[in-house]
Parts: C-alpha cells; sequence; structure tokens
C-alpha cells in the first residue's frame, strides 16, 4: 500500500549513502576497544532496551552487527538462545569474550556480512531478528526475512549518538568534525521507519526511553585513567582532555558521577504483517 507520502522511498535517500557503501568505510576492528568501553557505560539503559523488546525464555533471537555484545548478553539472559553476528572478527571475539564473562553458554558466534547475497541462508530463520545501530538496520525487509515473529530496531531517539559523546571527550584533539544534535534532524529521525513499515501494512510498536552513558569514580583522577579508550591523546593534550571529562563530571557523597544523557528508541512489529 502507498500512503500519502512516500515514506520508503524518503528512507531510501536519508540512508541510500550508507547502505550503498558511498560513506568511507569504518573498519570496526580498530575501533572495539572504544565501541566496547562506551557500551560498558550503558548497561544499565541497554537492559532497559531489551526489557522492552518481546523476548520470551523460548525464543530464538539473531542479533545482527552485535558488535561487542551489547545486546547479545542481555538478551541472552532473557531467550532460549542468540546467534551473534557481525562481519567483523575483533568486534565477534569481544563479543564472546563478554559473553563468557557473564557467565553464559546459550550464544552462537556468527561472522558474516550481512551485506552479502548469501546472508540470509548462513544466518537462517529466528523467531526475533534485532539490528541495533548497525548494518542490519538498513534493509529492513531483508531483516523481516529472517524473524518468524517480530523485527526489532532501534538507535538514537533525537538526541546525541555515542559516536557524538566519544568525540565530546577529544574535542580540540581529535580533528574528526562533531556533529551536535539540530532540531531539523527530526525532521528524518525514526518518524520515517514508523511510517515507512506502517505503509507497508505493520503496525509498529514503539518506545522512547531516556537513557545515557553513566559511572561512578572515587575521585577525578580515576574517571580520567578509565575513559582513555575513547581515542588517542597526546601528552600535550591531556589538560584539555582532563577538562573535557570534567564537563560530564559531578559530585557525590562518595566521588563523581559521569553522566552522558541521550534517548534511544526500540521499535518492533510482527512481520507476518509486512507485505514485502
Amino acid at each position: 500500500m502507498q500512503g500519502l507520502v512516500n515514506w520508503r522511498l524518503i528512507r531510501e535517500r536519508m540512508l541510500g549513502p550508507v547502505h550503498r557503501g558511498a560513506m568511507p568505510a569504518v573498519n570496526w576492528d580498530d575501533i572495539t576497544e572504544m565501541y566496547d568501553g562506551m557500551a560498558r557505560l550503558e548497561r544499565r539503559f541497554t537492559q532497559m532496551q531489551v526489557d522492552c523488546m518481546p523476548i520470551t525464555a523460548d525464543d530464538t533471537v539473531v542479533d545482527i552487527g552485535c558488535g561487542p555484545g551489547r545486546l547479545t548478553v542481555p538478551m541472552a539472559k532473557k531467550a532460549r538462545s542468540v546467534t551473534s553476528v557481525d562481519a567483523f572478527s575483533n568486534m565477534l571475539a569481544r563479543c564472546q569474550h563478554n559473553v563468557r564473562e557473564a557467565g553464559l553458554s546459550n550464544v552462537v558466534a556468527l561472522q558474516q556480512d550481512w551485506q552479502q547475497e548469501d546472508a540470509v541462508a548462513q544466518i537462517g530463520v529466528h523467531d526475533i531478528a534485532v539490528a541495533s545501530r548497525s548494518v542490519g538496520f538498513y534493509d529492513l525487509l531483508k531483516l523481516n526475512r529472517i524473524a518468524r515473529k517480530y523485527a526489532v530496531v532501534l538507535s538514537f531517539a533525537n538526541a546525541p549518538s555515542l559516536r557524538e559523546i566519544q568525540l565530546s571527550f577529544l574535542a580540540g584533539i581529535s580533528d574528526v568534525p562533531q556533529h551536535r544534535f539540530q532540531e531539523e534532524d527530526r525532521l528524518l529521525s525514526y518518524n520515517v521507519t514508523f511510517n515507512m513499515l506502517y505503509d507497508m501494512g505493520a503496525e509498529p510498536n514503539i518506545r522512547i526511553l531516556d537513557d545515557g552513558f553513566e559511572a561512578e569514580f572515587s575521585h577525578k583522577q580515576e574517571a580520567y585513567d578509565a575513559l582513555r579508550f575513547v581515542g588517542e591523546i597526546p601528552p600535550d593534550k591531556e589538560a584539555l582532555y582532563q577538562a573535557n571529562v570534567d564537563k560530564h563530571l559531578t559530585p557525590t557523597e562518595s566521588g563523581w558521577r559521569l553522566f552522558c544523557p541521550t534517548r534511544s528508541y526500540v521499535m518492533w512489529w510482527h512481520t507476518a504483517e509486512l507485505k514485502c
């Protein structure tokens, strides 16, 4: 069904450069340490996201673009099994490490490029397919094909992303341009995905969550040392780095709290509803 607005076309135009590989390629193996460090800062909020998902103890789940297992670990505590899929070996190895650290035995790791033609055949069909801030988010019809019951996507909701927050610690140090969320960014946000799915016959569910990145430290130096995974900090930029960290710290009775607020959405739909 075509609605009053062609949301599918808008979404394809919005995500096209990334989906077609026209954007600069990211070697996720090179930033595994950084991404895992940031994921550890959002554990409490990640659990809130997983609690929104329609996962039961009988379900098999596939995590497309699992990274270091940010979602794999809490989902595996809730589901019968999780298949964690990633194209990058370092990310997959870190995911396996975090699974073992959590004492879980119901996770299967699969190194597979989601964009390859044989991806669906290699991954197989699961009860629930999940794509969080990953390449799996760009082709929802493909994601729909590997889920018997539900497909789930989640990302940041009109708020600073992990990358933006990570770079805030490196302001004036890294030469990577920083993007700050602007009000006009709301024009092409999760509303596009929601409306596209609706026009295709689904009745999407959505939850918006206030979340962020947090940690507790006994003293500031502990915070400076703990956050060095964010990137390279030359000795002559140490004072600037510490000033950047200080912007996110507030005093507590026992030391200092780091908190970088953001907001996320969790969206899911019955795959049988989607008219592909």
